[in-house]
């Protein structure tokens, strides 16, 4: 006997056709790779079956801040002028070189240009808003989808000021910065921790007392690396002050003052980590004269810098640590000023 075959509208679904079968399987090609390697898709790509969507990488919102705000501390120290060797005069093209190695950063560390570009424009669009509405106070407050602003110029007087300055260069050390700066991957943490150091300085240098954390939770093993180098400074200012004369030698005495406080504060730090002192160190020359001591001081303070720097990258992940490293370093670039070094845009990396 023959039986008909079931009516295709009767409920029974239908065979999938080639077309069908191939496109699914090519579907599934694609997606299956891109989830397992973890590739997410940018935050307004079309939702597809088990293709995540873009997430922002641990830091982002702070790191577009930094960007950002360095762009507006060059406006803003550009506006306040001064002679060519004034330290505003200094900062302006200073910060426009931290915008640009900080957008460079950014690229690098895989967040997508149209992320950037919708900060950079929430941000200006947040800029115009405090400019409308003629306030002098109110700064820009982080929104869904856009980046905070540390060191934002945007809450500084219609006439910029020194002191203004000095305020917003401050901005970016808020204790929330370091939990930030501590959840940034370790290859951006160098950069990002030295341009604060950068910050803390220029307010230091402009007349800002910077408030830092009364007792940082600093890692002892980081403490004796950093007392071992502030030693070595405070000696080699030891030679300086006894070859140095009239106004070199105050300076000179005035900068080992500082260090001899710092080894303190660091030694206590270290507990009993840190090494028994030395009872020299080398030195790179021999110094007999008042010129060769500021040569010696250019030197030292030159390792210093360098030497904080370097030590930030074993602090990656630990908010105490990267704030006392930061700390230090800003003081080592506050006293290169002081012995008329060219300020760095990141300092002891530069």
């Amino acid at each position: 006997m023959i039986w008909l075959m079931p009516d295709a509208h009767a409920g029974m679904p239908c065979a999938p056709t080639r077309r069908t079968a191939l496109g699914a399987l090519a579907l599934a090609a694609v997606t299956l790779p891109l989830a397992a390697c973890g590739i997410r898709l940018e935050d307004d790509a079309p939702r597809l079956p088990l293709v995540p969507t873009r997430e922002p990488i641990p830091g982002e919102a702070f790191l577009l801040g930094l960007w950002l705000g360095s762009g507006d501390l060059a406006d803003l120290a550009a506006r306040v002028g001064g002679p060519a060797t004034s330290l505003p005069a200094r900062l302006a093209p200073l910060h426009r070189e931290q915008a640009a190695a900080l957008r460079s950063l950014v690229g690098r560390l895989g967040i997508p240009d149209r992320v950037a570009a919708d900060a950079e424009a929430a941000h200006r669009r947040a800029q115009d808003a405090t400019a409308t509405a003629g306030s002098s106070t109110a700064a820009t407050p982080p929104s869904t989808g856009s980046a905070a602003t540390p060191g934002s110029a945007t809450n500084t007087p219609a006439v910029p000021t020194t002191a203004s300055l000095a305020a917003a260069e401050a901005e970016a050390l808020a204790p929330e910065s370091f939990a930030e700066l501590a959840a940034l991957s370790a290859k951006a943490v160098p950069v990002a921790a030295a341009a604060l150091a950068q910050r803390a300085a220029a307010a230091t240098l402009l007349g800002k007392t910077v408030r830092w954390a009364e007792q940082p939770a600093v890692e002892a093993r980081l403490a004796a690396t950093a007392l071992e180098s502030i030693r070595s400074a405070v000696y080699g200012f030891e030679v300086v002050a006894a070859q140095s004369r009239d106004a070199q030698r105050a300076l000179a005495t005035s900068t080992l003052a500082t260090l001899r406080a710092r080894a303190a504060v660091v030694s206590t730090l270290a507990g009993e980590a840190a090494a028994p002192p030395s009872l020299g160190y080398p030195l790179p020359f021999a110094v007999t004269t008042p010129a060769a001591a500021r040569r010696l001081a250019v030197s030292v303070l030159g390792g210093l810098r360098a030497s904080h720097a370097a030590a930030i990258e074993g602090a990656a992940g630990a908010a105490g640590s990267l704030a006392s490293c930061v700390e230090w370093l800003a003081e080592a670039e506050v006293l290169a000023y002081r012995w008329r070094m060219a300020p760095q845009p990141f300092p002891g990396l530069s």
